[in-house]
């Protein structure tokens, strides 16, 4: 049913980004899909791995621990953005289609008050994205 599973990876958030994986891990062996984790960074200093070398460092040892707990292959894509906050939704909107995926799962928290007012990154891509979208709390 699915051949291409992409996975946004917020290296922020690993609690729902962790539950996340473990969905597209499950949906890729039952499928025979492929991974590709995906990460939006920038320059912006933060705590978690920002700017695209470090980004791409983060990103790729999950994809190790994953493909190695897993015993699948995971691929990898960071996605560089001047502003993130701003352009991360439809960066993952346009990367699923360049990929040429056909399934995003990603990782959510509870709402918060906030989340009634403005959409979440998944809410938005659920809403928006031309592909099947699993939101993974």
């Amino acid at each position: 049913m699915f051949s291409h599973i992409m996975v946004p990876v917020d290296l922020h958030m690993t609690e729902p980004v962790s539950k996340a994986l473990d969905v597209a891990v499950d949906m890729a062996r039952t499928y025979g899909a492929r991974v590709t984790l995906v990460n939006v960074t920038g320059d912006m200093v933060t705590a978690a791995p920002h700017g695209e070398a470090q980004a791409a460092d983060a990103l790729g040892q999950v994809a190790e621990r994953l493909a190695d707990k897993a015993g699948i292959a995971v691929h990898t894509k960071v996605v560089f953005s001047h502003d993130v906050p701003a352009e991360v939704n439809a960066i993952l909107r346009e990367t699923a289609e360049t990929l040429g995926a056909d399934l995003v799962v990603v990782g959510s928290h509870a709402p918060r008050f906030m989340d009634y007012l403005f959409s979440s990154h998944a809410g938005s891509l659920a809403s928006h994205s031309s592909v099947s979208v699993f939101v993974v709390r």
